[in-house]
């Protein structure tokens, strides 16, 4: 005669499985947490490389929705990628939580706003523009007298947006003579300000990534000979340098603003310093 199962050993069995469940559980959930996240970052590289391609063949930066060239300037949102398909993307994907994937032209990076879009503590990121960096520097010479000299105009320009606080000094700037760094008599005098929208307020608006100063009495950089570089100091020059990202909070189609992140009072992403830059003639 067979033996059934008496109630205490079902309840041993529903108690071990329950028991394995419960430990099983979390790891499931990490796995599934893990995935999700692999799989967005698996297609911010797939946008990540469609921009890069779109920058180098196209030679202008990609700005998403803000380059239709409307007359009021419609918002960074759910249709960031539109302009690279057909020719640069097959498709475009939506991330793991069913929310589009969008784009930051200011800071330089595409982003999956993560489970929760009320927040971006939990946004995964990946910048298609790495670091903050001074690329180059032009002269435009406005006596005609091929020389850097006063009311000369010098355009410094940033590989992306950018905010600097309290403005380009001169003293942010080693200067070096044929490769070599310049003994404190080689001077580049500045103007205190920008030429074009000094009073710009990072809380208020998109900033720029070209900055125009004009140059006072006394420069004695020469063009051909001397090249610039931001120096190496981080408390005093580099930090002032800031990276700037899209303020989605307080946008509006008529103003788009930007802001700095910051990590204990401190701006979290700012200036790299580079090899030193040759000061051109502009074009």
């Amino acid at each position: 005669m067979k033996r059934g199962f008496s109630l205490i050993e079902l309840l041993v069995v529903v108690a071990i499985i329950a028991i394995l469940v419960g430990v099983a559980a979390p790891y499931y959930a990490d796995y599934v947490k893990e995935s999700k996240r692999a799989k967005a970052l698996q297609d911010l590289d797939v946008l990540k490389q469609a921009i890069i391609l779109y920058n180098s063949q196209e030679d202008q930066p990609y700005l998403g929705i803000l380059g239709t060239g409307t007359t009021s300037l419609p918002m960074l949102g759910e249709n960031d990628f539109n302009g690279l398909m057909g020719r640069y993307l097959t498709y475009i994907p939506v991330d793991p939580w069913g929310k589009n994937y969008k784009l930051d032209p200011y800071a330089c990076f595409v982003y999956s706003e993560g489970p929760n879009s009320n927040t971006d503590d939990d946004d995964i990121r990946d910048y298609y523009v790495k670091d903050v960096a001074l690329k180059g520097i032009e002269w435009r010479d406005i006596n005609n007298n091929r020389a850097i000299d006063t009311d000369d105009l010098l355009f410094f320009s940033f590989n992306k947006s950018v905010y600097i606080d309290g403005g380009i000094q001169q003293d942010d700037f080693d200067i070096y003579e044929n490769n070599q760094k310049a003994s404190n008599t080689i001077l580049l005098r500045l103007g205190a300000e920008e030429v074009i929208d000094p009073a710009y307020n990072q809380t208020l608006a998109a900033t720029a990534t070209e900055f125009v100063y004009k140059v006072t009495g006394g420069n004695t950089v020469k063009l051909g000979i001397h090249s610039l570089a931001l120096k190496d100091d981080v408390n005093a020059v580099l930090s002032r340098y800031r990276e700037v990202i899209y303020r989605r909070d307080t946008s509006t189609p008529d103003n788009i603003r930007t802001r700095v992140e910051e990590y204990n009072n401190k701006p979290l992403r700012y200036s790299i310093r580079t090899n030193p830059i040759k000061i051109k003639p502009k074009n």
